[in-house]
């Protein structure tokens, strides 16, 4: 977790107005980042990450899910949106890097036909 001491100490040897405005945004968002509602495709609401849902497939094949950021992305976190019922944390494995359209996984046997979301930067 961040501590907004850390950055407002960073901030010294600024002039008084610009440390003074600097220190009230960094406590403002330090303690308000939000991941948001999960929904597909949809940018969390504080982080620079999509939400991407999906279903395995009824085999353990490979699968891609298109992921619309315009970009490669770094990380895949697998994620529950409490407000469903139906979504489940399956065991995914990446079977090759991704690339700027799409992200390429693979289940085991006792995750196929599973709904599930994920948060990818």
């Amino acid at each position: 977790m961040a501590v907004p001491g850390y950055a407002e100490a960073l901030l010294g040897g600024l002039p008084g107005d610009v440390k003074r405005v600097l220190t009230e945004v960094f406590r403002y968002i330090v303690p308000n980042g939000r991941f948001g509602p999960v929904e597909h495709q949809t940018k969390s609401e504080s982080f620079q990450a999509y939400y991407l849902n999906s279903t395995t497939p009824s085999d353990t094949s490979e699968f891609s899910v298109v992921h619309g950021l315009g970009r490669t992305p770094y990380s895949l976190v697998p994620v529950l949106s409490l407000e469903s019922s139906a979504v489940h944390l399956v065991r995914l494995t990446v079977t090759r890097p991704a690339d700027g359209q799409r992200i390429y996984l693979k289940t085991d046997a006792g995750s196929t036909n599973r709904a599930f979301s994920v948060l990818v930067e």
